[in-house]
């Protein structure tokens, strides 16, 4: 499943302008914030689709249609080729509007583009985005203790007018009292039971204190970057949901944590005593 915006109105012109012309990725509108992975699951997704294969048959498209893009090292680090005033995208060119080469593949863009070549995939320029300021915003933190001034980007009217109007209001009300009480990602695997008996049996092999230890130990000796900070144990009702939680350093996490939850599943799997009838990667818990 794939989600990315096909509504090109809600984008400020310059970027109604760079993705007007492009062409459609099986069938949906090109948008700028659609990546080279997005693109190749579309495409095998149609694939599959078309052909009426099972599921198996999607691994072997998957491949054809990487293959398509090139490999990292074949690819320039942008697609946007000003000296020419061509934009090729996986080898055929794209008619674009003259506007494109001032607002998205400007020479700056261009020039920069070993910038953003761990950022983003299939690079073609960047975009001036309207941005704001809301403030002062006064924050009683442990270690923010000041006046700020935000900076927000949007294009949407009276929106920045809406939130200077709140940091007004809690500025003179004395500022916002903000703690952290911990930093880290949760993700907590669900595994479902046909009974409450068997899911209070699993309830408590999970609990053990070696059972967390030992999933904290496997999930850190398995992903690089990845502290465990804790480890919690629900059940509700024939469901005994493991939430895990994760402290990813810099980074967002998400996928880390993901990652993690799974391999809780693997290990559950492999070391309780009894078969597990039903596993999901989020409970929602």
């Amino acid at each position: 499943s794939v989600s990315f915006c096909s509504n090109r109105s809600s984008f400020p012109p310059c970027a109604r302008v760079a993705c007007a012309q492009l062409h459609p990725v099986a069938g949906a509108s090109f948008c700028p914030m659609l990546t080279a992975s997005a693109s190749v699951a579309i495409r095998a997704a149609a694939a599959a689709a078309t052909r009426r294969c099972p599921i198996a048959r999607v691994a072997g498209v998957l491949p054809q249609a990487a293959r398509a893009f090139g490999s990292a090292k074949e690819r320039p680090l942008c697609l946007s080729d000003r000296e020419s005033q061509k934009l090729t995208y996986r080898g055929k060119e794209v008619p674009v509007a003259p506007e494109f080469w001032k607002y998205v593949a400007d020479e700056q863009s261009v020039k920069e583009a070993e910038l953003y070549k761990n950022n983003t995939d299939n690079y073609i320029g960047t975009v001036k985005y309207p941005v704001g300021s809301v403030g002062p915003l006064r924050v009683n933190g442990e270690h923010a203790k000041r006046d700020y001034v935000v900076p927000l980007a949007t294009h949407e009217g009276a929106l920045l007018a809406s939130y200077d109007r709140g940091a007004k209001a809690i500025t003179q009300a004395g500022g916002v009292n903000v703690r952290i009480k911990s930093r880290g990602m949760v993700r907590a695997p669900v595994f479902v039971f046909k009974n409450i008996v068997d899911a209070a049996e699993f309830r408590k092999f999970a609990v053990a204190p070696e059972t967390k230890e030992k999933i904290r130990q496997v999930v850190q000796q398995t992903i690089s970057h990845c502290t465990v900070t804790f480890v919690r144990i629900f059940m509700t009702d024939r469901k005994v949901h493991i939430s895990i939680g994760i402290d990813s350093d810099d980074a967002s996490g998400m996928n880390i944590v993901t990652y993690a939850g799974d391999v809780v599943m693997d290990w559950m799997k492999q070391n309780y005593h009894s078969t597990i009838p039903e596993m999901y990667i989020e409970g929602g818990f």
